[in-house]
């Protein structure tokens, strides 16, 4: 059988770190192993999580077009896709024999003539794969917000400060323009300095060149007076300040820029908010408190079209009486932690590559801004040079280190946040039932529930893969999901 490698990595610096010709290695020993004759080698460097997977699409079309089945031979599922988009393309090539997946590390063969435990298993690995890619995100979102909290600015310092590190963390602190930018708030707030004497007198003075706009930008920029400006809201920093705040509240005064906070509602904690659309309009289904009960109903935006009310416990009841009914046989629940098992053994691989690549570039990031002190101490490039290039080092640095912290804990907790969704999964009938935390049933139906719609009083629903195939149905476990539910 012909066979196309595939070997593929998410980055330019996966790419430098020697990981495409690894995988090959081992894909062409495996294809001499199992006598399959390799046309063609696919070396990717593309995000698997993208909307448009352009090399991977071009691969899909060459195999729709052969007139004889092909083997598509890869790594790891995750080397091949990390969501469920690719499931529907690769499923109907397997269904008419034209593709073979052979995904080497899990030993696992997908074709025509594969079992539901082989789908399974394919499914579970996607999931995992697209688990450990938002864990990776979350992480990120996690340490950041920490950072917010603990009034640490995120991006490259404003005018008047320079990114550096203290006690071998990121910082921000006053750099030799800070005296400049207390000059500036100071001339406007005298009220006799327009913004374009200030932008001429910059240039004048100091040789600083900037348009009307960005001294206005400074101008109205709270950072020199303690805070962060973050989604229109101010937030302490924990940094010098170089500005006070009667000066910088002048500024704004003469400006005619009053600031203003605004607020968020966030309203009662409903159940099912957000969560359902009427499958007559695809208007929201909105909730409704009235004499101390709940009621959910469209909300017609389109059109009215008679929608009705709908008692809160009347879709907990059709809620529970689905989820009653999807339950992972013993069978199915040792497949699925087999699958995590190995793809945590292989992203643990992988994190160690990663850390390794990541700490080599952070030390020549080091090194290198090293070096470029001594250079501009032997009077080799001129001070602009020198600040503008360490800008450029430590922002590198910065984003190295950041990407160390996240991936040091993404793994572990990837794994173990895996299989609490397994035992989420087993015992969600349980937990729907019996918790009263709202967040709880909330995630529970985001993680199993895909396309919900109100039917008048009657929910449809579709369960997302690959919990479709734990339906339990008169007593055996189907593998097609239940795609409506009629609640008398």
């Amino acid at each position: 059988m012909k066979a196309i490698i595939l070997a593929r990595v998410s980055s330019k610096e996966q790419e430098d770190n020697n990981s495409i010709p690894a995988q090959t290695r081992r894909l062409l020993d495996y294809c001499q192993r199992k006598n399959l004759e390799v046309v063609d080698i696919k070396q990717l460097v593309e995000s698997s999580t993208k909307s448009n997977r352009r090399q991977f699409s071009e691969i899909i079309h060459g195999i729709r077009t052969s007139r004889e089945t092909v083997a598509l031979v890869t790594d790891t599922i995750d080397r091949l896709q990390r969501s469920f988009k690719e499931s529907v393309q690769l499923d109907e090539l397997r269904k008419i024999n034209k593709v073979e997946l052979h995904f080497v590390r899990e030993n696992l063969l997908i074709s025509e003539k594969s079992n539901s435990a082989d789908i399974l298993r394919w499914d579970m690995g996607v999931l995992f794969a697209k688990s450990y890619v938002t864990q990776l995100t979350d992480n990120i979102k996690r340490s950041q917000e920490e950072k917010v909290r603990n009034g640490e600015w995120l991006s490259k310092a404003p005018f008047g400060y320079t990114n550096t590190r203290r006690n071998g963390k990121a910082w921000i602190e006053p750099d030799s323009n800070a005296v400049v930018v207390t000059q500036m708030f100071n001339r406007y707030a005298s009220g006799v300095f327009s913004l374009r004497d200030i932008k001429k007198w910059l240039y004048d003075t100091y040789n600083i060149n900037k348009v009307v706009g960005q001294v206005a930008h400074i101008l109205e920029n709270p950072f020199y007076s303690g805070f962060m400006l973050l989604k229109g809201q101010r937030i302490k920093h924990c940094y010098e300040s170089i500005v006070s705040q009667e000066i910088f509240d002048e500024v704004q005064n003469i400006k005619h820029k009053a600031t203003t906070t605004s607020f968020k509602f966030a309203g009662y904690p409903y159940l099912y908010r957000g969560l359902i659309t009427c499958s007559e309009c695809g208007c929201r289904i909105t909730p409704d408190r009235s004499k101390g009960h709940i009621y959910y109903h469209c909300t017609q935006y389109k059109g009215k079209h008679g929608a009705k009310y709908i008692p809160e416990h009347i879709l907990t009841a059709q809620f529970q009486e689905i989820l009653g009914r999807i339950h992972p046989s013993d069978e199915q629940y040792k497949q699925v932690i087999d699958v995590l098992r190995k793809s945590h053994e292989d992203n643990e691989r992988t994190r160690q590559r990663m850390m390794s690549h990541f700490g080599a570039e952070l030390e020549k990031v080091k090194n290198r801004s090293e070096r470029l002190f001594d250079i501009y101490l032997d009077g080799e490039i001129t001070k602009e040079e020198y600040k503008s290039k360490r800008n450029v080092y430590n922002a590198k640095r910065y984003s190295l280190e950041n990407k160390l912290d996240s991936i040091d804990t993404s793994i572990d907790e990837w794994h173990s946040n895996s299989l609490a969704v397994m035992e989420l999964v087993r015992n969600a009938p349980l937990l729907f039932t019996e918790s009263s935390e709202v967040t709880q049933k909330r995630q529970i139906i985001k993680l199993l529930f895909q396309n919900l719609e109100l039917d008048g009083n009657k929910l449809r629903h579709k369960l997302r893969k690959p919990f479709d195939s734990m339906v339990k149905i008169k007593g055996c476990l189907s593998c097609v999901y239940t795609s409506r539910m009629i609640h008398k």
